[in-house]
């Protein structure tokens, strides 16, 4: 199975947290290592910018998780112009943030089944 992971799981695995909700997310996260997983670069840099602004987590911290415990396993899918051309019509029709209309191209383009995310809009 396919999963993109978006960034509210990644900030979440990188976040303090109290501990019985630490280890939902990290149990959720190690269930989906057995799958093939996919992001893109700026769902890395949606979790360092977001980790630092609203969790004070120092940027530093963010990339050695990342390189610890994302790059391993999860596989960063290229943005290119095809991308941006099936965005432009994603954000017409859906009326969605581009931000949002990235993840979902990038979905598309590579035919990927599920998304790992906390955002109502999918």
């Amino acid at each position: 199975m396919k999963i993109f992971i978006d960034a509210s799981l990644l900030i979440y695995l990188n976040i303090p947290l109290p501990d019985s909700e630490a280890s939902i997310i990290e149990n959720f996260y190690k269930e989906l290592l057995s799958e093939e997983l996919y992001t893109d670069i700026l769902v890395l840099d949606e979790t360092i910018y977001i980790s630092r602004k609203k969790y004070s987590v120092p940027q530093k911290d963010t990339i050695e998780y990342i390189d610890r415990a994302v790059i391993p396993y999860v596989d960063i899918l290229p943005l290119t112009d095809q991308e941006y051309e099936k965005a432009k019509m994603f954000i017409i029709k859906y009326n969605l943030k581009p931000s949002d209309v990235i993840y979902l191209t990038v979905i598309s383009n590579y035919k990927i089944n599920f998304i790992a995310i906390e955002n109502s809009d999918f």
